[in-house]
Order: structure tokens, then C-alpha cells, then sequence
């Protein structure tokens, strides 16, 4: 039996299962699928170049199409998918010159929060791994888990978590200092552009550090002991020598801190929201989910602007990345690393270091703990309104339920999906010589140009096009819809853990599997994806916690059987229901804890794998 029949006979037994067909129907079909899958193995397009070129295309198209799309809405006169309208500049014309939008003051203030961001991140993160990599800093195994937990934390939350401690009217630790020290007001106010920069950047701390520690380690210590016998002290030797080495990897941890701080959203959306403070993100979630009349063409204009400037940084990241070869330092001799003895310093810097993770960290949670278990929370503790009435309606309430259920599908979802796709696109890159390797490389990388908020508007022009083209093809209303815009956010993190990682998988293992006959298939079932399975876990893992949190695409496409639980808190905390958040942001940080914990135990963790 030829090939042709064989996928025939194949191809109409599964027609012959379907109901509501004629028979005339199913042998057309078959038909079709035979002669092409005939004519696929004529021209050589085996299961490899399927494979490994569908993830590629669907990469590249899950980029491209959604932006696609953007543009056409900000120059479309009507609503996406609305056909009797016509393409015009009119939307951008009343976002850059009819005043509609005070632009200047968004990218000012988008800025600010993103270099803010930076400044902070870096100078608590390089401070972080320094110490923990190269001196004898006692307790830092411990330390390090508690800057390693927030990594898990959404920043949502992270802003709750403040709110309850330090927030000017009923935060503990203000209320306590207003009333110690005679103050008429709080002697510090998150919710100005400054502590609301101060809480974006000390939530990006986890980040810079996990992007800079494994660049540190790798750092020979030989050139810092040359620096140390021509006489330059511990200071002098960090300044000259030990960051310079790890520039790349500086900048890029840089780059990648203040790509998110210029698209960042929940928390300037929670604390700026009480004074009128708003940056692109938010003005563009006001322009289509607050606003009676969504604008979506004038955020679809104001988004395109936003898109020029991040995607020149991408540009310059991605050329910064290639290039770390020129700082490479490690040669074929071994060595053991030199640790800076600290001396007298090393419990005093130690308890410092506590103090500032107590302050930033530990205290804020222990007190959204406590005002979980208050009826009403006026500030300070009152032992008699305690109760857990809060978490019995976290739990029994059925709008949290549903939103709980979608948000486990689409993480489940999600991470899976997320995870085949990378894992294709690490191997098409790293282990065959297509001729758009570094195409489809740098369109993984996109989407760090594109924040979540725009990424979910992308989404949300594209199905609500593709809604008016065909039935069939409407998603709108649907988890489908969150699904796609959360894989697309997290492709360029999660894709740097697959292709750092396939490099360690030698490539003449496949090689003697195909000199003894085995197929490209055969080849993947029994050798590479085995070897690749840590791996493979740990991009599930990460896709499911962060796609489970994120809430930039889910606030922009949800509807209202389509809630998860990132938009259910920041509803809630919208509606002034501080102490119900805090128990559900209580349950949802105890929850990754755990997990955290768990992985942990079982042998997997992030940061080893240069903090993505």
C-alpha cells in the first residue's frame, strides 16, 4: 500500500466518525489530506520541517498579527471589525494635537517611573549578588531565599502589601509614626509619583539580582586578586574590576528593568489612581475599559508611539546580548572563587541587611496578614473586630470561585502551550541551520517591547477583527482570548530558559541516534526531550505562576464570564474592599510560598538559570 493510500484509508476512518456529513463529503476530504500530505513528503517537508516550522510561524505570527492589527485600528475611522469605515489619521491627530491626551506629561511621567525603576532595582540587586557571590556575608543563604520570594509576588499585590503598611491614612507603621511623633500627616506618601516609583523599583530588586548573580560567578577571580596585590582596596577593586567584567550583563538586566518600568501598569493603576497620576499604560486602559465609549482607535495611536521607542531598545538589547562574548574572562583551568572576608563588618552589614528586607518585605506581609483578620481596619490593631469571616468569603464566594477556575485554565493552558512553543523555538535555533534562525530569535525578544496593556489591546483589536470575519473564528468572551495575549508576553523570558539550556545537550548524541537509523522523531522521543525534561518542568512551572498573576492582558480582554483572579482583587481593591484583598492576596502569596518551597525541594529553581 503506497503512502497516499495509507493516509486515505487513515484520514476516512476518522471522517467516519463524525455525524451530520455525507459520504460524498468525507471522501473529498480524505482526498484532499491524502494528495497533500503526498505532495508534502515529494518535496522533502518531513515531520522535522513541519514541526520545527509551524512553532516558528506561529511565533512569528502571534507577534506580527496582533500588531498588525494595532495599526490598522489607529488609523480606522470606526470600531475594530466595523467594515463601512475608513482608514484616517484622525486618531492621531486628536491624541498628538487635539489635546485629548497631555502626552508630554505621560511619557514624563512614564519615564520617571521606569528610570526610577532602574536606579532602584540596580542599586539594591547589584549590591544583593555582589555580596552574596563574592564575600563571607553570614545568614546569606536565608537572606537570599527572601529576596528570591517575591519573585512570585505580582506587583498588584505588592502595592497592597504597602497600602496596608505605610500608606498614609490607615498603614500600621504611618499611623504609628504620625502618633509617636506628633505629626499632623504621615511622614512618607506611597501614593505620590515618588512612592509609587519607590514600590515598582524595590519589586524589580528580585529581578536584577537573578539577571546579574550568575554573570558574577562567572567572573574569574584571578583579575580581582591582580587588583588586590597592586594595592586596591575592597571598594576600588568592585569599581574597576568587578563591574566592568559583568557590564553586559548590567546594561541588559538594566534595559530589560526599565522596558517593564515604562509599561508598567497595576501598580501605578492602584496607587495613582487617588491623585490623577497616570502614565501610558493606564491612560490607554482608561481609553478603552473606563471611558462609556471605548476609544479604541485613540489608544491604538497612543500605543504606536509608546511601540517606536521600545522596540530601538529591544533593537539595542538584543545587539548588546550577542556581543558578551568580548567580555568573557573563563578559560578551560579551574579555580575556586575567592571570597572578600568582611571582618568586623560581616554581622553588622548582615543585620543591616535584615532590617532593610524587614522593613521592605517581611513587615508589610505580616501586616496585610493582620488586617485580613479584621472586620474593618481603621490603622491600627483591635482585637476585638478580629475574625476569619474574610477568608471564609474568599473561599465560599462564587464570582471568586469562577475567576479561580479560569485562572487555572489559563495558566494550565497557557503554561502548557507556552512551554511547546519555546522548546521548538530553542531547538530551531540552536540545533539546525535554518536561514531565519535569527529572525524568528529576534521576534521572540518583541515582545519585551510591548507591554501587557498593549499587548492585551493587540489582542483584543485582533479577535475582535477576526470576530466580524467569520463566526467561527469569534473568541471574544472567551479565556481563548487571555490564553493567546499571556503566552505572547512571556515568550522572550521563558524562551532564554530553553535556549541557554539546549547548548548543554551535545549534539553528537542525536548524531550517533541518526547514524544508527533513528528518525528526527525517534531522535526527540528517546534522546533530546529525556535529556530535556528538567528543563521543560521548570518552563511550566514559571509560565503557570506568571501567567496565573499576570493581570495587563486579562484586565484589557475579560468580560464577565471570563474573570480570573487578578482582575476580581483589583476590582475588589477598587471598590474599597481593603480587607477582603488583603486576604486574598494573604492566601495567594502563602500559595506560591509553598510552591516556591516546593520546587525548591524538588530540586528546581530560577535563579540558576540566569534569573529568567
Amino acid at each position: 500500500m503506497s503512502t497516499r493510500e495509507a493516509v486515505l484509508e487513515t484520514v476516512t476512518d476518522a471522517l467516519d466518525t463524525l455525524t451530520g456529513w455525507s459520504l460524498a463529503a468525507k471522501r473529498r476530504i480524505a482526498s484532499v489530506v491524502g494528495l497533500g500530505t503526498t505532495l508534502l513528503a515529494e518535496r522533502g517537508l518531513t515531520a522535522r520541517r513541519l514541526v520545527l516550522g509551524g512553532v516558528s510561524l506561529t511565533i512569528a505570527g502571534s507577534v506580527l498579527v496582533p500588531l498588525v492589527f494595532l495599526l490598522w485600528t489607529s488609523v480606522w475611522s470606526g470600531y475594530p471589525g466595523q467594515l463601512d469605515a475608513t482608514f484616517t489619521l484622525d486618531n492621531f491627530v486628536t491624541v498628538y494635537l487635539g489635546g485629548a491626551y497631555d502626552v508630554l506629561a505621560l511619557l514624563s511621567n512614564s519615564l520617571f517611573v521606569a528610570t526610577g525603576m532602574t536606579l532602584i532595582a540596580m542599586s539594591f540587586g547589584l549590591l544583593f549578588a555582589w555580596l552574596f557571590v563574592r564575600t563571607n556575608l553570614p545568614t546569606k543563604g536565608a537572606m537570599e531565599l527572601a529576596i528570591v520570594s517575591p519573585y512570585a509576588v505580582p506587583a498588584y499585590i505588592y502595592a497592597i502589601i504597602y497600602i496596608t503598611a505605610y500608606g498614609p491614612k490607615n498603614g500600621l507603621v504611618s499611623t504609628l509614626l504620625t502618633n509617636l511623633l506628633g505629626l499632623e500627616s504621615a511622614p512618607f506618601d506611597i501614593f505620590s509619583p515618588l512612592g509609587i516609583t519607590f514600590v515598582i523599583g524595590v519589586n524589580a530588586v528580585t529581578t536584577f539580582y537573578l539577571l546579574t548573580v550568575p554573570a558574577l560567578k562567572d567572573v574569574n577571580p584571578a583579575l580581582e586578586e591582580v587588583s588586590r596585590i597592586h594595592g586596591a582596596n575592597l571598594l576600588q577593586t568592585v569599581r574597576s574590576v568587578s563591574f566592568p567584567l559583568i557590564l553586559p550583563a548590567i546594561v541588559s538586566a538594566a534595559l530589560v528593568t526599565f522596558l517593564r518600568g515604562l509599561g508598567e501598569f497595576s501598580v501605578v493603576a492602584i496607587l495613582g489612581s487617588r491623585d490623577g497620576f497616570d502614565v501610558y499604560a493606564t491612560a490607554i486602559w482608561r481609553s478603552i475599559r473606563i471611558r462609556a465609549l471605548p476609544r479604541y482607535g485613540e489608544a491604538a495611536a497612543l500605543a504606536c508611539s509608546f511601540l517606536v521607542a521600545t522596540l530601538v531598545l529591544v533593537w539595542y538589547y538584543r545587539k548588546l546580548t550577542s556581543r558578551k562574548e568580548d567580555f568573557m574572562t573563563l578559560t578551560g583551568r579551574g579555580y575556586q572563587p575567592n571570597m572578600w572576608d568582611l571582618g568586623r563588618w560581616r554581622w553588622p552589614i548582615a543585620l543591616a541587611l535584615w532590617a532593610v528586607l524587614l522593613l521592605v518585605w517581611v513587615l508589610p506581609i505580616l501586616i496585610m496578614v493582620l488586617v485580613s483578620l479584621h472586620s474593618t481596619w481603621f490603622g491600627q490593631p483591635d482585637l476585638s473586630t478580629l475574625t476569619l469571616s474574610h477568608y471564609v468569603a474568599a473561599v465560599t464566594n462564587l464570582r471568586l470561585q469562577d475567576a479561580f477556575l479560569n485562572s487555572t485554565v489559563v495558566g494550565v493552558t497557557g503554561a502548557t502551550v507556552g512551554t511547546v512553543l519555546v522548546v521548538g523555538l530553542a531547538y530551531y535555533v540552536e540545533r539546525t541551520d535554518g536561514r531565519f534562525r535569527g529572525l524568528v530569535d529576534f521576534l521572540s525578544l518583541t515582545p519585551l517591547a510591548i507591554p501587557g496593556i498593549i499587548m492585551g489591546a493587540s489582542v483584543l483589536f485582533l479577535f475582535l477583527w477576526l470576530g466580524k470575519v467569520h463566526p467561527a473564528l469569534n473568541f471574544y468572551g472567551t479565556l481563548v482570548i487571555i490564553i493567546v495575549g499571556s503566552v505572547i508576553v512571556y515568550i522572550p523570558f521563558s524562551s532564554r530558559i530553553a535556549v541557554g539550556n539546549v547548548v548543554q545537550i551535545h549534539s553528537r548524541l542525536e548524531e550517533a541516534a541518526r547514524l544508527c537509523g533513528a528518525s528526527w522523531t525517534q531522535q526527540m522521543r528517546e534522546i533530546f526531550l529525556p535529556l530535556f525534561r528538567d528543563t521543560t518542568a521548570i518552563i511550566w512551572f514559571y509560565l503557570l505562576i506568571h501567567i496565573f498573576q499576570l493581570i495587563t492582558v486579562a484586565i484589557m480582554t475579560y468580560t464577565s464570564s471570563t474573570r480570573v483572579v487578578p482582575v476580581e482583587v483589583f476590582t475588589l481593591y477598587l471598590n474599597a474592599n481593603l480587607e477582603l484583598v488583603s486576604a486574598i492576596s494573604t492566601m495567594f502569596v502563602g500559595t506560591t510560598l509553598l510552591l516556591l518551597l516546593l520546587l525548591r525541594y524538588m530540586g528546581i529553581t530560577f535563579y540558576e538559570l540566569g534569573g529568567w
